[in-house]
Order: C-alpha cells, then structure tokens, then sequence
C-alpha cells in the first residue's frame, strides 16, 4: 500500500475507529458492577495417581475471570476438571492477569514468570477483547503475539506447547451497540487471522476457536455470577478438548 492511500485510508477509517473506541471507554467508565475474585489464582485438580501437569494462563481478566466470586469458577479452573477427568492425571492451573489487558504486556509478564514457566506441560494466552475494541492494528497485535509466543518457548520445556484461545466473536457482545459490535466483530476477525499466521510457523503452537454453543445468540453479560460460570465450563472444557 502507497503511503498516500495508507493515509487516505486512515483519514476515512479515523471517525468510526474514534466513535467505537470513545464508545467502549464510556461503558467501561460506566462498569461499576464488574466483579473479579480475590482468593488465590491457582488450584490444583488432584488425579489418580502422583503425576501433576502444570498449566499456566497468561492474559485479560475480562476473559478469564469476569463475573465470578472465586478462581474456583474461572476458565483455568474449569479446564483443570476437564483435563484432569480426560486424561486422569493431576492438573495444577495458575494464572497470571495482565493489568492493561492488553498483548502489548504479555512478553513482559512471560519473562517475570520464567522460573515458574520451567515446570510447566503448557501454557494458555488469553487475550484480544480489549485490543479489539481500541482498534490495535493487525500488524502490530502480530507483532507482540508472535514476541510473547516466542518468550513462552523460551522458558517453557523442550517438550511443552502454548496455546493461544481465538477472540470471541464480538458480534454477540450486547453491551455495545449494533454498529459497535459489528465492527469489533470484523476487527477481531482480522486479529484471529494474524494469531492463526503466528501459530503456523511456530511449533508447539495451537490456535483453539471460541466454542461454537457460545455463539448462538448475542451474549449481555449482566451481573449474575450463573451467567459468567456456566460461560466458563463451557469455554474451559472446550479448551482442554484441544489442548
């Protein structure tokens, strides 16, 4: 692309990048209901035997523990159950929240957690609904995926994999407008397929898919605890058939 259509591009592209940002500050100002947990971010699932597979989660606590009372009932805590009973070995899950929800921080965030990274089997990025609604560019969400990835192989094991859970469609998102959720959908759509090209020439990467059951009817999220929780079983569970 010439630099003089990048930046007719970006002229016509500003006001509804602007109006849909502006938008998603306003409800976020607006969010006093928000709940998160405040008891220990780690659990372990016991197994038969004395075998334990460690997990780590690395992301945004909008996507992993919104709208629960206790890590008990968080995505991480519900993949645990599922992998352990899958698999019939132990699961110890641990999670570390990035403050700005945002890719940008994560290849800081794996790098404070190098030595706890060392003992674990596999490791889960969850990020994007933010990066989505501030409109991040595609090349430069690329970017920092691809560099957190990179910092996640480094201190993983030899054999360890990283997982990277997609965006949620944000069509269905109904705390935002019509016109809002439509953008951040096709956004987010464009972010998926950078994460799926990071994926691709990276081994011991996988891209998992939001789960399809979720995607059925426009999701309000309103301050009910069942509504977070059972959200939660779903996505976590649809993660470790993956994983």
């Amino acid at each position: 692309m010439s630099r003089v259509r990048s930046i007719l591009q970006s002229a016509v592209t500003l006001p509804a990048r602007s109006a849909r940002f502006s938008e998603f500050l306003f409800r976020r100002s607006d969010a006093a209901w928000d709940v998160f947990p405040d008891d220990p971010a780690a659990g372990t699932v016991a197994g038969p035997g004395p075998e334990v597979d460690r997990v780590w989660f690395v992301g945004e606590r909008g996507e992993l523990s919104l709208g629960v009372r206790t890590h008990e009932l968080s995505i991480p805590a519900f993949f645990a159950r599922h992998r352990a009973a899958r698999h019939g070995r132990g699961t110890a899950w641990s999670i570390a929240s990035c403050p700005s929800s945002s890719v940008r921080q994560l290849p800081a965030i794996v790098r404070e957690h190098d030595e706890h990274l060392r003992a674990c089997q596999l490791a889960v990025v969850m990020v994007g609904i933010t990066d989505s609604l501030r409109v991040m560019p595609p090349a430069v969400w690329e970017r920092h995926l691809r560099d957190t990835v990179e910092a996640l192989h480094e201190a993983l094991p030899r054999d360890a994999r990283v997982l990277v859970g997609e965006i949620p469609p944000l069509d269905n998102a109904g705390s935002l407008s019509r016109a809002a959720r439509l953008a951040a959908g096709t956004h987010g759509r464009a972010l998926n397929a950078r994460t799926r090209a990071v994926a691709a020439d990276t081994d011991r990467t996988s891209v998992v898919g939001f789960p399809e059951e979720l995607t059925r009817s426009v999701w309000r999220p309103e301050a009910e605890e069942h509504r977070y929780r059972d959200t939660y079983a779903v996505w976590g569970a649809h993660l470790a058939d993956h994983a």
